[in-house]
């Protein structure tokens, strides 16, 4: 997205609603911009504009991202105190999560001084950071970084992660979808993940809207920071509102993909069908169905029964149709009360197998009834 007369949401790609719900100028155009004399001239600021998605609630600026956005550039390095905290919190999510010994990254790791933290909390752990100088620096000193960006980072099956982690790193990113599906790339199945960044609420709630700044493309709530992952294969497993309120903190987990169970009882119903007609039709006598809706059009065609006389529907646009597939005609309810049909197997879901079982009974003539309950067919008695 960039700062074009329609511009769409980072997250789910909606076209943002014009105007803005904050124009603010003149602003800095970039945290790190420190112009020289000879910039003086023109440097007169940007227009910082304030969109807030009217599908997904996502606060966002339209503007460009600013050059360094895939870098990690901190003023501070860990003090000790700080990284004892650090190290005595993911000793904690470590023993959680049963992770000792689990591949982890840091994505967007600055000089890494995290990555000693997960190291020494018992993470196999490789530091993910575009800016070189930083990487430099860490290696240097001796710290798993590599030199890499999530958009063109990539892992085979064997090296996907169990564990990510990212600090204050997604709100500089221009796609929030595309980084949110970046993490969900580089890791396993079931991977546990833990995420950071400025809390928008807390922004709004104090009124500081110089809090605003270029670098920072995206504006969280706590809901839509879940929404993020959850929207992009991840299940939120915890959420807090950390640091003084000025931060949001997620942990979240890839979602695993869950078979569809069933196909064996389906295959076992289409063999009964099969079976069924058969012997009917062996016999001399004649078969029907009642219901032309989806799942009477699929079974009968999975079980590429040839043996149905036709396929009553008390739908007026139906009848004088065929079924896909099979090409069975369809047929109205009086056809069948005037017809030589001997069996029918009503097939329509739901509340409507005893009313049609009713309609049948009112018939002239007796039919043998069967109706399709929990994929099998079970007789009606008289």
């Amino acid at each position: 997205m960039s700062g074009l007369d329609q511009p769409l949401c980072r997250l789910c790609k909606s076209e943002l609603v014009q105007p803005p719900l904050l124009s603010m100028f003149p602003f800095p155009k970039a945290a790190q911009y420190y112009p020289e004399n000879q910039e003086f001239e023109s440097d007169r600021g940007i227009t910082l504009e304030v969109f807030r998605c009217s599908y997904c609630d996502l606060l966002q600026l339209s503007c460009e991202p600013v050059a360094y956005y895939r870098e990690v550039i901190t003023a501070t390095s860990f003090s000790a105190e700080m990284k004892a905290a650090r190290l005595s919190e993911f000793s904690i999510f470590v023993e959680r999560f049963d992770l000792l010994g689990k591949r982890a990254i840091e994505v967007g790791c600055g000089k890494g001084g995290m990555v000693d933290v997960m190291v020494d909390a018992g993470l196999n752990a490789v530091g993910m950071e575009n800016g070189v100088l930083s990487v430099e620096e860490a290696q240097l000193a001796g710290r798993n970084v590599v030199q890499g960006y999530l958009d063109i980072f990539d892992v085979n099956e064997e090296e996907k992660f169990d564990v990510f982690v990212s600090f204050n790193y997604i709100e500089h990113q221009p796609d929030t979808q595309n980084f949110v599906r970046g993490l969900h790339r580089i890791s396993k199945p079931g991977a546990v993940g833990y995420v950071t960044a400025p809390n928008a609420s807390y922004l709004l709630k104090t009124h500081t809207l110089y809090e605003f700044v270029a670098d920072h493309l995206i504006y969280f709530t706590e809901e839509t920071m879940r929404l993020a992952f959850e929207l992009n294969g991840f299940d939120v497993v915890n959420s807090a509102i950390i640091n003084g309120e000025n931060d949001i903190a997620l942990t979240v987990r890839k979602r695993e993909q869950v078979p569809i169970q069933g196909r064996g009882s389906v295959e076992l119903l289409v063999k009964e069908l099969s079976h069924f007609v058969s012997q009917h039709t062996v016999r001399g006598k004649k078969v029907a169905v009642w219901g032309a809706g989806h799942r009477t059009l699929a079974l009968l065609s999975m079980a590429k029964l040839n043996g149905i006389t036709f396929i009553v529907d008390s739908a007026d646009f139906k009848q004088g149709k065929y079924s896909p597939v099979m090409h069975t005609p369809i047929v109205s309810p009086s056809t069948l009360e005037y017809s030589d049909i001997d069996v029918v197997i009503v097939m329509v879901p739901g509340i409507y197998p005893d009313e049609v079982i009713n309609t049948i009974r009112s018939f002239s003539r007796t039919f043998e009834i069967y109706k399709l309950l929990d994929n099998r067919l079970v007789l009606e008695k008289p």
